[in-house]
């Protein structure tokens, strides 16, 4: 039978090498280094199975809490089995310092999983083009190129240097997965340039200057999901949207074509100071689904009065739930906008509720579920609720002006969703 032993951190250090007569080593940081020589081996493995068998006498540390849930057992075990499996495979690079992170983002090729020890990871040195970490290797569908945290439970950290300038991590490449990071400290946080392909899931984005995430520069089928957006746009608010996909027409310099792109499961908020997701023109087919948004700290700045904007053709909005949090600027749940001829079309907006906070808005007009003027969009099975938090559906038509301030809707039902899968 193995043996398990509560491990509580350093303030117990004394009490847990007496019940357990462990002696607490003080050597530098490494996964599973149980014999303390600087490196993770089969005999760190050998060792600490003869502990969990009953021995005695080890030199431990936190370092053995590999599964980071505080205690000692065979799933610490297991998972340096893993490791070392891992270290044999060439393709597996594990970083623990900025330099070696930016030489393993240098080096990067299809079929790389490049992983960090827990840590954090400040960016130091030249940033050309504004771009700190930088990923510029293409992937494949087969062999993508990896770049995740060792823990997922203790995330590893991509700081930028100041808020107010340059970009945290960069991916220009095709079909990267970005996993269980945290991304901080930057004026943009995750950008995708011209990077088909690419998946960002599980990770946090917070303390960023200007933008959380964005999908630009001809990048499309990319995928984020699971991912949490907070605190953006702390020095520019009119900037600070959470998820951004594409450019605008008055921006010049980057591809607009940013197509098929699906953002899932994410929450956003609160303190995101712009759209939680802005969907520009000229790109088509982006999917928004399964999100939470948090309206606490959207500034209002730069026209930004809603969740969601959409810009772009075909886009669907669906099971997403939004809370206005007493967000003064927020004027309406989620809005379409005609920026160009033939742009701002074909949505569909169905399964979502937003809980409004009240009736009427700060421009003292009827507290709207869509706003779209010169767009065309086809809902159902959207849900609002006032001041009494009490959801209520939107699609009676007798009453469609209260709740969809729209010059060109039609209502859609369930039977339409088998074709949007």
């Amino acid at each position: 039978m193995f043996m398990k032993s509560k491990f509580i951190y350093k303030t117990a250090a004394a009490s847990i090498a007496a019940a357990c007569s462990i002696t607490i080593c003080t050597y530098a940081y490494l996964s599973g280094d149980v014999n303390g020589d600087g490196k993770l081996s089969n005999a760190d493995a050998e060792l600490f199975a003869q502990y969990l068998l009953g021995g005695d006498n080890l030199h431990l540390s936190e370092v053995c809490d590999i599964y980071s849930d505080g205690i000692l057992d065979v799933y610490d075990l297991i998972m340096m089995r893993k490791i070392l499996v891992e270290q044999q495979n060439p393709n597996i690079i594990r970083v623990t310092n900025t330099e070696e992170l930016k030489s393993a983002l240098a080096a990067a090729k299809a079929g790389d999983e490049i992983i960090l020890a827990e840590g954090e990871y400040v960016y130091s040195g030249p940033t050309p083009k504004g771009r700190m970490f930088t990923g510029e290797a293409d992937g494949s569908k087969d062999a993508p190129i990896v770049l995740r945290s060792e823990n997922p439970n203790v995330p590893s950290i991509i700081s930028g240097v100041t808020a107010e300038g340059s970009y945290a991590l960069t991916i220009t490449g095709d079909w990267w997965e970005l996993r269980d990071l945290k991304i901080t400290n930057a004026s943009k946080g995750i950008i995708v340039d011209n990077s088909n392909y690419t998946k960002i899931l599980n990770c946090e984005v917070y303390g960023i200057g200007g933008e959380g995430i964005h999908l630009r520069d001809n990048s499309s089928y990319c995928l984020v999901e699971n991912c949490r957006i907070h605190d953006t746009g702390i020095i520019s608010p009119g900037y600070g949207e959470g998820i951004y996909v594409g450019s605008s027409k008055s921006t010049d310099g980057y591809g607009y074509k940013c197509d098929h792109n699906t953002i899932r499961s994410c929450e956003i908020g609160p303190d995101v100071t712009a759209e939680h997701v802005d969907v520009k023109e000229y790109t088509t087919g982006t999917v928004i689904e399964y999100c939470t948004f948090n309206g606490k700290g959207l500034s209002g700045e730069n026209y930004a009065d809603s969740f969601v904007d959409i810009k772009g053709n075909d886009c669907i909005l669906r099971y997403c739930t939004a809370y206005r949090n007493g967000a003064e600027s927020i004027n309406r749940a989620f809005e379409m906008n005609k920026l160009d001829e033939g742009w701002g079309q074909n949505a569909y907006i169905y399964g979502n509720k937003a809980y409004m906070d009240k009736s009427v808005n700060s421009l003292g007009k009827k507290m709207v579920l869509i706003n779209s003027w010169d767009c065309t969009e086809t809902v159902w099975d959207n849900w609002m609720a006032y001041e009494d938090g009490v959801l209520f559906s939107c699609d009676n038509e007798d009453d469609r002006w209260n709740y969809y301030n729209c010059s060109d809707m039609t209502y859609g039902d369930s039977s339409m969703e088998e074709m949007l899968k």
